[in-house]
């Protein structure tokens, strides 16, 4: 009976110290673990937690004039009114989300959902000019870079700009941008001459982007005195390095901003009233053999 007692501890005594070994394991692999995290990836993870509370704000230049010999402004720059959405800032649940894209759509007259999303036709995303919906253009603002801004929908009408102000607290990451947009006063008339804005392509996107432009946000030379004379009207943007709370609203600057540098202003050699002049001639002239050569066709005819 007394050896038979014996075994029956013997076991309990081993049970105990398997117990006590696996318990050991297991307090050996989480302590490894928090040693990982607070000691091996700390850099890491501080850098994560401070993009997740700093942002860097693009300021946008104000792009020079353009006017003719006798100072006529053939290009300039007006407000525009632009709806943005910061994707990182929106709500993480599905429902609070879908509620924001409706009350939105509604507002800015861009559908919830439109078109086909791929690789491809996400190339080709421009914001501003673009038939996709509100859920397609978040996904590539989110893809591309989750804590930037993307725009829904420019120059839509200042009081619809100060409606979806007042929706801040309730819609978080969903903000209004003033941005500057290119006007030409003088239309047709100078239009070959002047020429136009365009998006920052692939291939020109580093040269601009070491003046701080952003590519799908801001526009540049494409056609014209525009093009041909870029880099004196283009200036440079400014910089502001900013903390965020959880809602994606600004709280300080971190650092101290970088102003923008306005561009040149150019006067072109062209003389506006003279063209205007010579090209109402020219089609007074063009009027007048118009009705001569009719006049002549109905009389043989």
């Amino acid at each position: 009976m007394n050896d038979h007692h014996y075994v029956k501890t013997d076991s309990k005594e081993w049970r105990y110290r398997v117990f006590f070994i696996i318990v050991g394991l297991i307090l050996g692999f989480y302590a490894i673990k928090l040693f990982i995290y607070q000691v091996v990836d700390h850099a890491e993870y501080a850098a994560v937690a401070d993009e997740n509370r700093t942002r860097n704000v693009s300021v946008q230049t104000l792009r020079g004039k353009i006017t003719d010999r006798n100072g006529f402004i053939l290009a300039e720059n007006a407000p525009s009114y632009d709806v943005a959405v910061v994707p990182a800032d929106l709500p993480s649940d599905t429902g609070s989300k879908e509620e924001i894209y409706r009350e939105l759509s509604q507002l800015i007259d861009v559908p919830v959902s439109n078109g086909v999303l791929n690789d491809e036709t996400a190339k080709l995303f421009t914001p501003c000019q673009t038939d996709f919906g509100i859920k397609e253009i978040i996904t590539i603002g989110d893809t591309n870079a989750p804590y930037t801004a993307v725009k829904l929908k420019c120059n839509i009408s200042e009081e619809t700009a100060m409606m979806i102000s007042e929706k801040g607290d309730t819609w978080p990451g969903v903000e209004i941008e003033i941005s500057p947009v290119r006007e030409y006063p003088t239309g047709s008339l100078t239009a070959d001459v002047v020429g136009f804005l365009g998006p920052i392509t692939a291939e020109n996107k580093d040269q601009y982007t070491t003046k701080g432009f952003v590519a799908g946000t801001d526009k540049v030379g494409f056609a014209g005195a525009e093009l041909s004379l870029d880099k004196y009207l283009i200036g440079k943007n400014g910089l502001r390095v900013v903390e965020v709370d959880n809602a994606g609203k600004e709280i300080r600057n971190l650092e101290t901003p970088v102003d923008p540098v306005s561009g040149d202003n150019i006067v072109l050699t062209i003389d506006t009233r003279l063209q205007n002049a010579a090209q109402n001639a020219l089609i007074s002239e063009m009027d007048y053999w118009n009705t001569y050569l009719g006049r002549i066709q109905s009389q043989n005819g």
